[in-house]
């Protein structure tokens, strides 16, 4: 198996952009709760920026590790390299459904906390 650079390359840029989007949605949230006396709800974007960082370095680590290993795996060693590679792909999976969760949170809280 080989691993398709220009995708994971896009991949990794896409990711980057929107932990840069999450950031700066979470100081654009916590300069506006100045104003109406709002605290700690801007740490919830934030939060899903940093899961996403660390959903990218499992993502590269992937990659690098496993996706070289099942090019050259023999019949053995196959079936273990496809399980380490899926279970990584889930750990991936839940952190970027956290990350979606938080900056949720982030927003409705907000959305609640200036509508009051």
């Amino acid at each position: 198996m080989r691993a398709d650079l220009p995708a994971e390359l896009i991949f990794i840029c896409a990711i980057i952009l929107t932990i840069g989007a999450l950031l700066l949605y979470g100081m654009i949230i916590r300069r506006l709760l100045a104003l109406i006396k709002g605290r700690y709800i801007w740490i919830f974007p934030v939060l899903g920026g940093f899961l996403l960082l660390m959903l990218a370095a499992v993502h590269i680590y992937r990659v690098l590790f496993y996706f070289p290993l099942l090019a050259t795996a023999g019949p053995g060693d196959l079936f273990d390299l496809i399980i380490g590679s899926m279970s990584l792909a889930r750990v991936e999976s839940y952190l970027l459904l956290g990350s979606g969760i938080l900056a949720l949170i982030g927003g409705l809280s907000y959305y609640l906390t200036s509508s009051r």
